[in-house]
């Protein structure tokens, strides 16, 4: 094989807290389109959230959802069950569950998606 045909030169090297035009979101179909993180595979965003914000109860018909927590304390639903999330935690949820979450405190995470589906959010 000619390792020439793997150099695309689609990379980039960021911080996850510069959160720029995009709310945070550093890789998805949504970038523009000459942005290195544009991808239909995957999204991935760090977010800081206050005590008290809240994710409103929603699902995702094709795409896979996954919070993994740097600092903080959440307690979120999933199809009716309280989930308790805090440093070190992680949430894997896959397609067709409804989740929903409550900030307990200030918290810092990574949300992921896969594949990258900006309209694939349906809330209930």
């Amino acid at each position: 094989m000619d390792l020439s045909q793997l150099k695309n030169g689609k990379y980039f090297r960021g911080h996850y807290t510069d959160r720029g035009e995009y709310r945070g979101w550093f890789c998805g179909s949504f970038l523009k389109e000459n942005h290195p993180g544009k991808t239909e595979q995957l999204e991935i965003k760090y977010a800081e959230h206050k005590k008290g914000d809240i994710e409103k109860p929603h699902y995702h018909q094709k795409m896979i959802e996954v919070l993994i927590f740097l600092e903080g304390k959440a307690k979120f639903n999933v199809n009716g069950e309280n989930v308790m999330l805090g440093k070190g935690d992680f949430l894997f949820v896959d397609v067709n569950n409804i989740i929903s979450g409550e900030f307990l405190e200030p918290s810092k995470i990574f949300a992921l998606h896969t594949p990258s589906l900006p309209d694939d959010e349906v809330f209930v």
